[in-house]
């Protein structure tokens, strides 16, 4: 059986100084791999700093927990590769691997053994000696990517993974995380309709801040675009045409 991970969110509000970000009065999903779906400003990258205890609510509050009914916390239990990873400069892939390997696990060679296999999956060993300056936005993220895997967390939250990346790098993505699931869950933001309705167990659609759906990719489809049979990426696009009217 694959992990899971349950999502329960109860009267919670964010804000930016007057700006509320988010307003969810109560949500609870479950799945291995969550898709988080919404317009620009829905509130998705909010959700997930929340999430990771890097955002504090105005009220109410987020919980995670796992298929052992776990609660997971977010500096021992979870990951997070953002959308813009960052890389150090002014210093090579190979040292900024050994340095977070020796913050993380106390063994700066951590990457040469047990995390070897994210290395050569990820496509990293050409990268070793390039400055993190030099590394295109793909890059970085592979490397972020490289290193949340070898976090070992319950939970992965992947902020827009799949943009940007050609049909090839995109698949092998997939691949990743579709063997992974057998170890950890994920939860993922992404505007790639056509793959989250692939990988996903379960959808959260935001809008403006609020939950507009949520429930099986089937369940979402319907709710957004009334009959079952439509694909998730025409269920969004409906969605997307109503909040423009």
């Amino acid at each position: 059986m694959h992990p899971t991970v349950t999502l329960r969110i109860t009267n919670l509000k964010v804000s930016y100084a007057e700006l509320q970000a988010l307003d969810i009065p109560r949500l609870e999903i479950s799945g291995g791999v969550l898709a988080l779906l919404g317009h620009n400003g829905a509130g998705k990258s909010t959700l997930i700093k929340t999430m990771l205890g890097l955002l504090d609510p105005a009220r109410g509050e987020v919980v995670v927990g796992d298929s052992n009914e776990g609660i997971l916390v977010p500096e021992r239990d979870m990951a997070f590769c953002p959308e813009n990873g960052a890389v150090f400069a002014d210093i090579s892939v190979e040292q900024y691997l050994q340095l977070w390997c020796r913050i993380k696990h106390g063994d700066p060679r951590y990457y040469q053994g047990a995390g070897r296999s994210y290395v050569e999956r990820l496509s990293l060993s050409q990268l070793l000696h390039k400055r993190g300056r030099e590394l295109s936005k793909g890059q970085r993220r592979r490397v972020q990517t490289a290193l949340g895997f070898m976090s070992d967390p319950k939970l992965f939250l992947f902020d827009e993974p799949f943009d940007g990346l050609d049909v090839q790098r995109t698949n092998e993505l997939m691949e990743i995380v579709e063997e992974e699931r057998s170890r950890r869950a994920f939860l993922i933001s992404s505007h790639r309709m056509d793959v989250m309705e692939r990988i996903s167990d379960a959808v959260i659609v935001l809008e403006g801040g609020g939950p507009r759906s949520f429930g099986t990719v089937a369940d979402v489809c319907a709710s957004l675009a009334g009959q079952h049979q439509h694909s998730l990426t025409d269920a969004m696009r409906c969605h997307l045409k109503d909040i423009a009217a």
